[in-house]
């Protein structure tokens, strides 16, 4: 029994990427991310990927998908037109040599968005936010949401390395695999990515990472 309450209290600090002593704060403008062109008021495009990642049943805590990048996939609904895809969600790939989903900051609408699927051979630049549901909190489109948002890393006053994507001041994500799914993008697994919130819990069969934007 006391074997499995410290197992629990490990994995407990061990989801925390953060650490004690650290703070965010939110990158209130696109200019202040990579890639930001002065004349189109847009940074970017690029992707973001897996960072600072934690397997608590790994002997070494380590992540096979360490560094891993997003791409995405689509879900329908009874009713959605077949020529059109209408909502969907942000993934992060199985294979570092799979097909990767772009994101950039538009500086003109103050949000977030990323080139996904629109139809057959069709792409287009959409909004994303957090979908709240406790059962999920995906980084999704086409559907009610509260923005995505940037946020920056302090310890102790001290800025940390990097860039990375959150809401209401949580930067903590959970990840876990698609399993017999695949995208729509290259038909291969992904895995899935849920943004921890206070409803929301980490499962067994998760890491816990932070998303990166990169070049940040």
């Amino acid at each position: 029994m006391l074997l499995t309450i410290l197992c629990s209290l490990l994995l407990l600090v061990n989801a925390q990427p953060h650490g004690r002593g650290l703070s965010v704060e939110p990158v209130e403008d696109c200019s202040l991310l990579p890639a930001y062109n002065e004349e189109t008021r847009i940074a970017g495009p690029w992707t973001v990927h897996v960072d600072s990642c934690y397997n608590g049943t790994a002997t070494d805590g380590k992540c096979t998908i360490e560094g891993f990048g997003s791409s995405s996939d689509v879900t329908r609904q009874r009713g959605d037109p077949v020529d059109l895809i209408k909502h969907g969600f942000i993934t992060i790939v199985s294979s570092s040599e799979n097909v990767k989903t772009q994101l950039r900051c538009n500086g003109t609408l103050n949000r977030i968005e990323a080139y996904v699927p629109a139809g057959p051979d069709a792409y287009e630049w959409q909004a994303l936010g957090i979908n709240h549901h406790p059962s999920t909190g995906r980084l999704v489109w086409g559907r009610d949401f509260e923005p995505v948002q940037a946020y920056r890393h302090y310890r102790r006053g001290q800025t940390v390395d990097g860039i990375f994507l959150g809401a209401n001041k949580q930067t903590n994500w959970a990840v876990h695999s698609s399993g017999r799914d695949v995208s729509i993008e290259d038909f291969k697994p992904y895995w899935v990515m849920r943004l921890m919130i206070p409803e929301t819990t980490f499962r067994k069969n998760e890491f816990h990472t932070l998303i990166r934007i990169d070049g940040s």
